[in-house]
């Protein structure tokens, strides 16, 4: 990769010995916990390319530059970051949360040909389940993020348990047959494609995620005085507070939990999963796990990985595999950590470490403060551990955000919006007014579709009402020999072309001659003589023009309002509309040099999210077009 650029690469993390040495003020090199020393620069050129940011690999140094500063841009604007152009820290940063896999420019934009379902009752089908999640509850979670959709447009949302559905819903684990592998914990958590046929429309979540209800752990009990209740966590036992499943207290070392705030008040309880309780998959019908087992001539007291390619814990469900060959998964237990020496395992509580007894994660000996916990009772004798389990992450967030784009929207850049492309928890949800806005403008509000524009406006006070006398027209001049037009646009089925208080007329269809000149100050009396960009709103049969900084709105010859920049949300610094682009019901873009605003033809104000960079939404267009219309179905720009 070239990156000549950015010069220095700082590092990730650094690597610590594979083995024990001396403790120093209680400080211990864990053994296995290999960091990779990955640079930076790496990080950021691999984001930036499979979000889109950088279209193609660049050639030469200035190039190079250039065009890692452009995309650095375009990514912390997209995330609300300032724009430096520089991978700084708040930069690299959002680069390592956690995000959506759909990519931010491009792929998913809802107005390069909107896709969206032809049909109000969209299907969907769940094809299979986490682990984290029980069944059950999952069902309801999908339905419930569907609903936050419903509730706002006319969509219904229809579950199919066989054949195919508009929406198929898997939980899937690195190359799982699209182009879009996941990565593992902790960085792309889901990606969906917009509406069509086929895999368009389905929504992959990664299996490797930890799937919650919310901030933490969802652990369904099986047996017990409240059995097949929520584990509350976290839960008070015998004046303990305790924040995952136990084993204190029973002699069968089965875990349980609380499933009330109080147990020693309330004595509620539920025993959690477990390979004591049964296994998944095998050829074992679900059988628990026996301990200790055989498996090629080595006894096992917990569940392992060996000789299993996919990396999955499995035991055997008799005391010797080799005799018996009967086996199944294991389930994942709610303490079940990562890295380490005992990836998987369930933290053992309590543990030795060091001659002391730890009921719960601790970050002693480690001097980056992460949680962690011994698998067996003595860490001192066995060095088996691992990072306590993380919160996870909320299965409904994620969920609702990968079934907007399920829809045909894209991401926003409004930090607080659904759709915004990196994953935070919300404690108490609802959808911002910019995801409103953006499905409603697809599909249309609950109640029906969006009232037309008002047939009649208050003109802006400011706007003087004298009438601009009519500039001469030159006959003679030929339109042909114009090097550049003030503006281009459609309006009444005609392509008109604007130069200096003048204008042409030739049939969009093509097939009758040129028309003109004419004058602008006759056709409309009180608009300026240089016309930056116009466009018809071919509904409601209004004209809009821009000239320097304010927009006329016109029926006819008729004024019905004028507007400052200002009034519509434009910033200072745009002293010019150099085209406009209605795209869909209300809406339209506004160019100005590299930047595209979104106005609303409604409200007359710029929608929220905006400004973007213009290749972000147009790809491969010029960054700075003088002219930009639609004529024939397509977007011309020059």
């Amino acid at each position: 990769m070239r990156c000549r650029a950015l010069v220095v690469c700082l590092l990730l993390g650094i690597g610590v010995q594979n083995g024990w040495s001396r403790p120093v003020k209680s400080v211990v090199t864990f053994p296995g916990n290999i960091v990779k020393n990955v640079a930076d620069v790496e990080l950021a050129q691999s984001y930036l390319k499979k979000f889109g940011y950088i279209e193609t690999e660049q050639h030469g140094d200035f190039r190079s530059k250039v065009s890692i500063a452009k995309s650095l841009k375009m990514m912390q604007r997209q995330m609300g970051l300032k724009e430096t152009g520089q991978l700084d820290k708040p930069t690299l940063e959002a680069m390592k949360q956690p995000r959506c896999g759909v990519p931010d420019v491009a792929n998913y934009n809802i107005y390069a040909g909107e896709p969206k379902w032809n049909h109000s009752d969209i299907t969907y089908r769940i094809l299979n389940y986490s682990l984290d999640i029980d069944s059950n509850l999952t069902d309801k979670v999908i339905a419930r993020a569907f609903k936050v959709w419903s509730d706002v447009t006319p969509l219904t949302f229809t579950r199919l348990l066989h054949g195919n559905a508009d929406i198929m819903i898997s939980f899937e684990t690195a190359d799982h047959g699209d182009p879009y592998p996941f990565d593992g914990k902790r960085g792309v958590l889901a990606h969906a494609f917009s509406p069509g046929e086929g895999i368009d429309g389905d929504a992959h979540f990664d299996n490797d995620e930890y799937w919650t209800l919310g901030k933490g752990q969802v652990v369904k009990t099986y047996f017990g005085s409240d059995a097949n209740a929520i584990c509350h966590f976290p839960f008070t036992y015998f004046g303990k507070l305790y924040s995952s499943c136990i084993t204190e207290g029973r002699s069968d070392n089965l875990p349980w939990c609380a499933t009330t705030a109080d147990y020693d008040k309330d004595k509620k309880y539920g025993v959690c999963q477990s390979e004591l309780l049964f296994t998944f998959d095998g050829n074992a019908d679900g059988a628990p796990c026996v301990f200790p087992f055989i498996f090629q001539g080595k006894m096992y007291k917990s569940c392992t990985t060996d000789s299993r390619i996919d990396g999955q814990r499995w035991c055997a469900t008799t005391s010797n595999y080799d005799t018996d060959k009967k086996y199944g998964i294991c389930p994942k237990r709610d303490t079940a950590v990562t890295g380490g020496t005992s990836e998987g395992d369930a933290c053992h509580f309590p543990f030795l470490y060091q001659g002391k007894e730890y009921h719960s994660c601790t970050s002693e000996g480690r001097t980056d403060g992460k949680l962690w916990c011994a698998t067996t009772d003595s860490h001192d004798r066995d060095q088996k551990w691992g990072f306590c389990p993380k919160r996870g992450i909320n299965l409904f967030l994620v969920a609702a955000h990968e079934f907007g784009h399920s829809l045909g929207l894209d991401h926003s850049t409004v930090r607080n919006a659904l759709m915004y492309p990196q994953y935070s928890y919300v404690e108490d949800f609802s959808l911002d007014q910019d995801d409103i806005d953006g499905i409603q403008f697809l599909y249309g509000n609950k109640t029906g579709p969006d009232s037309t524009l008002s047939t009649t406006e208050e003109p802006d006070p400011t706007v003087s009402s004298v009438v601009t006398t009519p500039s001469t027209v030159d006959p003679t001049k030929d339109p042909c020999k114009i090097h550049k037009f003030d503006a281009i646009t459609v309006i009444q089925r005609y392509l008109h072309f604007f130069k200096d208080g003048q204008f042409w007329k030739v049939r969009s269809k093509g097939d009758g001659g040129r028309k003109g000149p004419f004058s602008i100050s006759q056709s409309w009396p009180a608009l300026p003589a240089v016309i930056d960009s116009a466009f018809e709103d071919v509904p409601t049969k209004n004209m809009y023009f821009f000239s320097g900084s304010r927009l006329w709105v016109n029926r006819g010859s008729s004024v019905l309002g004028s507007y400052s920049f200002e009034m519509l949300g434009l910033p200072p610094s745009v002293q010019k509309v150099e085209g406009a682009l209605q795209k869909g019901k209300n809406k339209v873009f506004l160019f100005s040099g590299e930047n595209i605003w979104r106005l609303d033809l409604n409200t007359r104000r710029i929608d929220k999210g905006y400004p973007m960079y213009i290749r972000a939404i147009f790809p491969g267009v010029p960054d700075d077009p003088s002219d930009v219309f639609k004529h024939k179905g397509k977007h011309t720009f020059y």
